[in-house]
């Protein structure tokens, strides 16, 4: 290129630099005209952009060992169109490392089969198999020369980053991140058992190979830990706030407490996994489009997802509460995400989905705080008459301490045969104690009274 240049500059000398009285002087006989001073110009110019002068070099690859963070400080300065320049000057200083790493393994590969082919001509087994000096000290090489590649994929990598933050396009760096993905594994020589031993060994020891992955490691198991905890002092703020409010019920409580938890930890392992540098937009499209997938696949489960969101705010009922829905009869222990757990008199788990649940007209029998009770009692009409029988029915309803006040306890004369008198008592309890005082009621009428059926509706 410079003896282009030369060249371009004498005929600029020579030709259009003559002065003219020169010429004059001299009495050239007239002939073509000289290259103008222009022309000259344009030409080396011209030649310069061919030669690859259109290429500026990277600012930031004097330095090839250089901490990323000193890295940014060098990169803050340059723009979109700047950072090709940039891309470019370390790719080329990570081709030449891995071009060291690729000649040192291929002579540790050599030494390895010329060892072979002696322990086979020896007629000696693979258990003689030993590291000579040279082995070793190549092992010890190859590993530094591995850390040092390690590095500057790293660089390389922080620099595409920078790129796309400033509107590069990811997709002209798809052939770059493939190469590094490809080149950035450990390569290991197998014919020699122990050469491999102590290959795996140096990687593990190294700042870049085991330590990386266990620093790694800790830093996505950290990131996950930190957004459970959290999560979980973010939900018992919820839950707290929940419990000074009447509008929120005992089930959308513990639902909130246990999932902002869960949900803080899934955000804190994909910060840590952003953190060691992984590449966040292929695992987040692959969510999505797994997401979409299930959306289709998994309708009838979405539903129920969607009832039970329905259910815990909407509060049909709470944890606790006696319901009938779906054909079944139960108290409600919890509320899942997908189901309701329900509790039998008999203590059997009954399981619902919640979709049949809020598609069903669901009867709280404890939604409230009083009950009125219903109980059917036929009195003796041999021994008793209407009169006698209403008195004790309404003295008994009256002077049971379980009984309220208000409403006042009512009761009716429901039919009358030749054999007993039906009466239906309507007393009013408080709803946690309604089987309780039921039970009571019935055992007094039976000791005052000669009953031939007592029977306890749950009305």
């Amino acid at each position: 290129m410079l003896r282009n240049i030369f060249t371009i500059i004498l005929l600029f000398l020579l030709l259009g630099g003559t002065p003219l009285h020169a010429q004059e002087e001299l009495e050239i006989p007239e002939a073509e005209p000289a290259l103008a001073v222009d022309d000259v110009r344009a030409a080396l110019e011209e030649l310069i952009a061919e030669e690859g002068g259109d290429a500026a070099q990277a600012v930031s690859t004097a330095d090839p060992n250089v901490d990323i963070a000193a890295l940014d400080i060098l990169l803050e300065p340059l723009t979109a169109d700047d950072m090709p320049n940039e891309v470019e000057g370390w790719l080329a200083i990570l081709r030449g490392s891995i071009e060291q790493l690729a000649a040192a393994e291929m002579e540790l590969f050599k030494l390895n089969q010329a060892a072979a082919a002696e322990r086979r001509a020896a007629g000696k087994g693979i258990t003689e198999k030993k590291v000579t000096p040279e082995m070793q000290v190549l092992v010890e090489r190859i590993a530094e020369l591995r850390e040092i590649r390690t590095a500057r994929a790293d660089r390389l990598r922080h620099v595409l980053d920078v790129h796309v933050a400033r509107g590069g396009d990811p997709e002209d760096h798809a052939e770059i991140r493939a190469y590094l993905s490809d080149v950035g594994g450990v390569r290991v020589d197998t014919s020699n058992l122990k050469t491999t031993l102590l290959t795996f060994q140096e990687w593990v020891f190294s700042k870049d190979g085991g330590g990386r992955v266990l620093r790694n490691i800790g830093i996505v198991l950290a990131g996950m830990a930190s957004g459970y905890i959290i999560g979980w002092i973010i939900g018992f703020a919820v839950s707290t706030a929940f419990r000074r409010s009447d509008r929120a019920s005992k089930l959308l409580k513990a639902f909130m407490s246990k999932w902002i938890a869960r949900i803080g930890g899934f955000i804190g392992l994909l910060a840590g996994l952003s953190w060691i540098g992984t590449n966040m937009t292929p695992l987040l499209a692959a969510l999505g489009a797994m997401g979409f997938i299930l959306a289709f696949a998994l309708q009838d489960t979405i539903s129920n997802f969607a009832s039970g969101i329905l259910i815990l705010f909407q509060r049909p009922f709470d944890a606790g509460d006696e319901i009938e829905a779906a054909g079944m009869v139960g108290i409600v222990e919890s509320v899942s995400l997908f189901s309701t757990h329900l509790s039998t008199d008999e203590n059997r788990k009954v399981i619902v989905p919640n979709n049949m649940i809020w598609d069903d007209v669901v009867v709280n029998s404890t939604g409230a705080p009083t009950r009125r009770l219903s109980i059917e009692v036929e009195v003796n009409a041999e021994e008793h008459d209407i009169e006698e029988s209403e008195e004790i029915l309404t003295r008994i309803m009256e002077s049971h301490k379980g009984v309220l006040d208000e409403p006042e306890p009512e009761l009716t004369l429901t039919g009358v045969t030749a054999d007993g008198i039906t009466f239906t008592c309507w007393p009013w309890v408080e709803t946690e104690n309604k089987d309780r005082i039921r039970r009571e009621l019935v055992a007094r009428f039976g000791r005052e009274l000669t009953v031939l059926k007592g029977v306890a509706k749950n009305r």
